[in-house]
């Protein structure tokens, strides 16, 4: 496991500005290298080790002080059990979910935990009070989407619509139509249910295949060629995604107003990122500008420490 990452928590091992970008089997560490003051430091040596394989990769800063480490084999997937600071270091707990055996623990200097409230609320964490209260009390929308492959793009061949969506009164409440590769030949996606409370809930008790066979009913209301189009679906229930267990959290202006600050505040070595902790919940936009913005606060601490 490296020990710059595991799971969805983000452990930075030197005050180093650190972007992590992860694919099926590899990931890539890049960052700048800077001293106390500020200033880019060049030649620097920067090593990834994993400390289960043993396998480690090197690479020096550049002129301006930046590195990448390309490559880096991804060791497994793991569930976080626990999370404590004291007041010198961060450290974790995890366990192979596949192979199971001892847990195992990983410590770091400072933590950026990107795991969902919905989760994170279930994970013993050592922060105080107004954090912990601020996770606990985000409840997170059910929500299920379905996704229908049809032979043809015969929404735009016979009906003319080129992205977009038809809200509907039924309960697969929407049909999105797919906003690239227009007027392309072949087949297509299409967004046939995206469901949220109580709809979703009942979608959800059923299996996969009779998810996809409501939707089809559902939208062959408005499209008579959906079956005699369709091909393949596929439908996924975020409440029922283990990791996630919901879509998004769901904030009140009540609740942001006692708890957002709080939950977004440093508490000690840890801070929180993710669409939950930003004013854009539910899209990728509010987890991406939170990650950034928890990542420059902290490594303004790191660097002031």
């Amino acid at each position: 496991m490296f020990k710059t990452c595991f799971s969805a928590v983000i452990f930075l091992r030197m005050c180093l500005g650190v972007a992590l970008a992860q694919t099926t089997d590899t990931a890539t560490i890049s960052g700048t290298v800077a001293d106390t003051t500020h200033a880019r430091i060049a030649g620097a040596e920067v090593r990834a080790h994993n400390t289960l394989t043993g396998f480690e990769r090197i690479a020096t800063s550049n002129a301006q002080g930046q590195f990448t480490l390309p490559g880096l084999p991804i060791a497994g997937t793991y569930e976080v059990t626990a999370i404590k600071q004291d007041g010198h270091k961060v450290t974790a707990t995890y366990v192979d979910t596949k192979t199971g055996g001892t847990p195992t623990q990983v410590s770091a200097d400072w933590c950026l935990c990107t795991i969902p409230a919905s989760v994170l609320s279930q994970i013993p964490m050592n922060v105080g009070a107004p954090m912990k209260n601020a996770i606990n009390q985000i409840p997170y929308m059910a929500a299920l989407k379905v996704g229908l492959q049809m032979k043809r793009r015969f929404w735009e061949q016979d009906e003319q619509i080129y992205g977009g969506v038809t809200y509907t009164n039924q309960p697969n409440t929407m049909i999105g139509y797919p906003q690239w590769d227009f007027f392309s030949k072949g087949k297509g996606v299409l967004l046939g249910s995206y469901c949220f409370g109580t709809p979703a809930y009942i979608a959800a008790a059923k299996p996969p295949e009779e998810r996809i066979k409501d939707a089809l009913e559902y939208g062959a209301k408005i499209h008579p060629q959906y079956k005699d189009e369709f091909e393949c679906g596929v439908a996924v229930a975020w409440h029922r995604v283990p990791w996630t267990l919901g879509c998004a959290g769901f904030w009140t202006e009540e609740s942001r107003a006692k708890h957002y600050d709080n939950l977004c505040t440093m508490d000690g070595r840890i801070v929180l990122a993710g669409e939950h902790a930003s004013r854009i919940p539910a899209w990728q936009e509010g987890a991406v500008t939170s990650a950034l913005d928890a990542i420059t606060r902290l490594h303004k601490k790191a660097m002031s420490a």
